[in-house]
This record gives structure tokens, sequence and C-alpha cells, in this order.
């Protein structure tokens, strides 16, 4: 798992969470959010821990508490703890 793609998944969770209905309908943001943590449920033991600790540094490096947050609770969200 590279930090690109991480990042890529953190900003893709923080727009589902922050998203409106002018923006996407609230079903096809659950649907998402469901498909990416069914997805990353599915992580091997070992890409879990390495997305894990990557999502750890995206978290941090971001400037906004309300996108923080969001981050570090996207783990226990969609199962990975």
């Amino acid at each position: 798992m590279t930090a690109a793609l991480v990042e890529l998944i953190a900003h893709f969770a923080i727009f589902l969470d922050l998203a409106d209905e002018s923006m996407i309908s609230i079903e096809a943001a659950v649907q998402l959010q469901e498909e990416m943590s069914f997805r990353l449920q599915s992580l091997s033991p070992n890409e879990r821990a390495e997305f894990l600790r990557l999502l750890a540094l995206v978290a941090e490096g971001e400037s906004s508490p309300e996108r923080q947050d969001i981050l570090k609770r996207l783990p226990e969200e969609i199962g990975l703890v």
C-alpha cells in the first residue's frame, strides 16, 4: 500500500463524510462508504497495519481539525480496529 493510495482513500472518505445532498445523494454516499469498508476489511493483516500507519500520518498532516477527526475515526467506523 502506497502513501498516495492511502491519501486518496482518506480524501474520498472526507468527501463522503462532509458531502451534502447537493453534492451526492445520501444513499449513494452510504453505498460508497459501505463498499470502501468491505474492500478495506479484506486487506491482509500486514496490509491493514500498513494502511492504518499511513492513514495516521495523513491525519496528522491535515490542518483542519474536522478533517483530522474524520480520519482518526475512520478505522473504527469501517471496522478495521
